[in-house]
Formats: C-alpha cells, structure tokens, sequence
C-alpha cells in the first residue's frame, strides 16, 4: 500500500526587522513537520479516487486514515470534507495616507463582495484603531450597511492589531470553516503596539488556523516611489503571501480596485472548487517532540490517493 511522505514549510524568527519594525520571517523547508509553538493539532489534506472509474471519493473516515511521523501511528481527531464554509474576514486601511483611495476602496470591496455571495464576511478597519463595521454577515444588505460606516481614521493605521484582532475573531468559532483574509491598504504607517513581536505571533496563530491571505497594496502614483524603503504593509503582504498560500497585488493609490478584488474573488472560488473534491484530516502530536517525518495511509481497498500539506498538490 502505497505511503506518502508530507513536505512542510515551518517559520523560525529571524534577527533582522523590515522598515516599521515588521519582523523578517525566514523559511526552512523541510521534510517532516516542526513543533507548532502553543498547539498540537495539525492538517493536511487527501484527495482519494476509485482506482477503476477514477471517481472522486467523499466519504473517508476516520478508522481508514493512518497517520504517522517516524514510523509511529498519530491520533487522528477528525476526517471530513475539506470544502468548508468561508469565513471571509476583510481588513481595510482607513488612514489618512489613503484618503484619496477612500472612496474607490468601498465601490471596490461592494463589487468583490456581490462576487462572493452566501459567504459570511467581517470588516474591521484599522484607524486610528482596529474597528469592526460588521461581524459575521452574510446578508448583502448587512455587509452595505458596514461599509457605508466605514470612514477615515487618523494619519496612521494599525495593520498588526488588525489582523491580531482578526485571528481572534477566526479563533472565537470553533465550528468547521476556512479562513480568509483580504487586507486593502496603503503604504502608510503602522502604529500597532510591539510591531515585531506581535507580528510573529500572529502569523504563526494564522498558520495554525489554516488562514489564506490576500493583499491588495495602493501605492503612491510618483516616480520617488521608486526608490522609497518597503512599507510594513508590502513586508506583511509579502510574507503573507508565502506562508499562507494566498496572493499580493499592487495598484496605484486612487486607482479602480474591481479587478484586482475581482481577481482575488477568483482565487477564493477556484480555492474551494479545489477542496470540494478532498478531505481535511486533522491529527494530533506532541508540541515539544522534534521534528519527525509525516507519512499518510489510506486503507479502503481499491482507492488511490494524493496527500498534501496545503490541498495545493491534487489536481
């Protein structure tokens, strides 16, 4: 029976910081899979088939799924479908340095949330301090209502606290769902309490999560911009990019945003047609054993089956 070895990507702190204090996250891929820092239950993902159709199997359970690092069997705590609801959390920069974008940002998120309908959406903005305009709504005529609150903030925002504050929200629901943020700000700065510090945190809980994450940066349109040092909002993007899956995008401040929203709409719909077709397993092991190999059975005789880290490698 054939057994599949798992690649994962883990974090280590490094010592430099990025422009704003933004830690710089430096990636070790490795076989097998690191200690997580506080918890010890983790994912990964199977796509099964009938070895004589090639029809997609959806009912795995867990008895039939083995898990094990080094040879020895892990407890496995849950088998289901991986096409999960969405919990779509969207993080707007409402400072002063994006002003101009202000208006064209809410037109923008009112077309990309008509794009994604039937999916529960929170909006936080994030000056002076993170806000929630709306929590958990999947009515369209709640969601407009939250971004007509929407309005400009200080001169600075608070990019760290927000998504901090939105890992919490995510974390609050303990039913089965996927996570999504989409962050939408400018290159202005970031005036979160412990930057560096919070940061790491923060990103190693949206790991844990299974968070994917989009931003979407509006730069200023002037030939200075050129030679400008990274904003913490790009180096936050940037990693978040790499880590979690998702995508960054650039736009001119004061541009359209309906195609680049329209663009990470079409990442969140093609991501759960990609699931639909696999199971999420989850499967307990000690935070403080080191780093071991992940290798996956599946016993329902006559299957063949891919397994991933991510749901990124069955096709």
């Amino acid at each position: 029976m054939p057994v599949t070895t798992l690649r994962y990507v883990t974090l280590r702190r490094a010592a430099g910081a990025l422009p704003g204090g933004a830690a710089l996250i430096a990636a070790v891929a490795v076989w097998g899979l690191s200690a997580a820092p506080a918890e010890a239950q983790w994912r990964l993902y199977v796509q099964a088939f009938e070895r004589g159709t090639g029809a997609i199997v959806t009912d795995l359970r867990i008895p039939e799924v083995i898990v094990r690092e080094d040879g020895a069997a892990l407890p496995v705590v849950d088998v289901r479908p991986a096409n999960l609801p969405t919990k779509l959390v969207v993080l707007v920069d409402n400072s002063r340095t994006a002003a101009r974008a202000f208006d064209r940002v809410r037109d923008g998120l009112r077309s990309f949330f008509q794009r994604l309908p039937n999916q529960e959406v929170s909006l936080l903005t994030l000056a002076p301090r993170p806000r929630w305009e709306v929590r958990g709504a999947i009515e369209l005529e709640e969601i407009e209502a939250g971004l007509r609150r929407m309005e400009l903030g200080g001169r600075t925002m608070r990019l760290v606290d927000g998504l901090e504050e939105a890992s919490e929200w995510i974390a609050e629901d303990e039913g089965p769902h996927r996570p999504v943020i989409v962050i939408v700000a400018s290159s202005g700065r970031d005036r979160s309490d412990d930057l560096t510090e919070t940061f790491l945190d923060v990103v190693e809980r949206l790991l844990r999560q299974g968070v994917t994450a989009h931003t979407l940066l509006m730069l200023p349109p002037n030939p200075a911009s050129l030679q400008r040092r990274v904003s913490v909002a790009e180096a936050i993007g940037r990693d978040l990019e790499r880590f979690t899956d998702g995508s960054q995008a650039t736009i001119f401040l004061g541009s359209r945003l309906e195609d680049p929203l329209d663009d990470i709409a079409s990442r969140i719909r093609t991501r759960n047609r990609e699931l639909s077709r696999q199971h999420v397993v989850r499967f307990e092991r000690p935070a403080d054993l080191p780093l071991g190999r992940i290798q996956v059975d599946v016993l329902r005789l006559g299957l063949r089956y891919v397994v991933s880290a991510n749901g990124k490698l069955a096709e």
